[in-house]
């Protein structure tokens, strides 16, 4: 089944380039090609996408914005001139966030990753997506097979929407079918900590945390504004009366 699309820039000449990459791409089917988000906004309600690849900036209704009014979300891919609109893009599970002008390997590192979602979407189950066995680990589906992760194998977990990211200690990921919400629901508490909309973290892998970000080894994690438990479940409740 191929992957259905629109685009939405009201840089003509930038809109016109991706088309011509994608449609080298056999597996892609394009539904409309936009210059801003109400007209994108319009074709949706005829007919529904699997991915939305948006400008950030547009007259009238960002991409951002359009995508927070919509009721069922597909894939979202956002394209900028600046770099600062990642946040705000990853905040609203984008899947990924080019920055103009994006190389055409880095766009179809992006097209893959959507092509990728989508064939596991399509061969997977709702249940097959995520299984817990016991105390220690949990099954995913990835490419057909039912594969074992433990939980001392996981560092951090990132949101994609209906799918999830999970970052594993060897620094490998494996995408998987289920949403960060449901995946919080079904984690043990004692290990796994939700510090943001986007992402959730391996408690036993912390190594610096402080009211702003987690830090697992090298890599810092920002806490979301809201989640203001982050530091009281990672050091105690103790630890932290004694530093008020």
């Amino acid at each position: 089944m191929a992957l259905t699309y629109m685009i939405a820039d009201d840089d003509i000449i930038y809109r016109e380039l991706m088309l011509q990459h994608l449609n080298t791409m056999p597996e892609l089917v394009c539904l409309a090609v936009c210059d801003n988000a109400i007209e994108v906004r319009k074709k949706l309600q005829a007919q529904a996408a699997d991915l939305l690849i948006l400008d950030v900036e547009m007259p009238g209704l960002s991409g951002i914005d359009l995508v927070q009014s919509l009721a069922q979300q597909p894939m979202i891919i956002f394209i900028s001139s600046h770099s600062s609109y990642a946040i705000d893009a990853f905040n609203v599970d984008a899947i990924d966030f080019l920055v103009k002008p994006s190389p055409l390997p880095r766009i179809m590192r992006a097209i893959n990753k959507a092509l990728q979602l989508h064939e596991l979407k399509k061969n997977t189950l709702p249940a097959e997506g995520f299984k817990p066995v016991d105390d220690n680990s949990f099954f995913i589906k990835d490419k057909g097979s039912f594969v074992k992760i433990t939980y001392a194998q996981v560092m951090y977990i990132e949101s994609l929407g209906d799918f999830v990211d999970i970052h594993l200690e060897d620094g490998t990921k494996k995408i998987a079918l289920v949403n960060m919400k449901s995946l919080e629901q079904q984690l043990p508490p004692s290990l796994f900590l939700r510090i943001s909309r986007n992402y959730m973290i391996n408690k036993t892998k912390v190594t610096a945390v402080d009211s702003n970000n987690v830090v697992l080894n090298k890599l810092q994690l920002p806490i979301g504004k809201t989640y203001t438990n982050v530091l009281e479940s990672i050091l105690g409740n103790n630890i932290i009366k004694r530093h008020i």
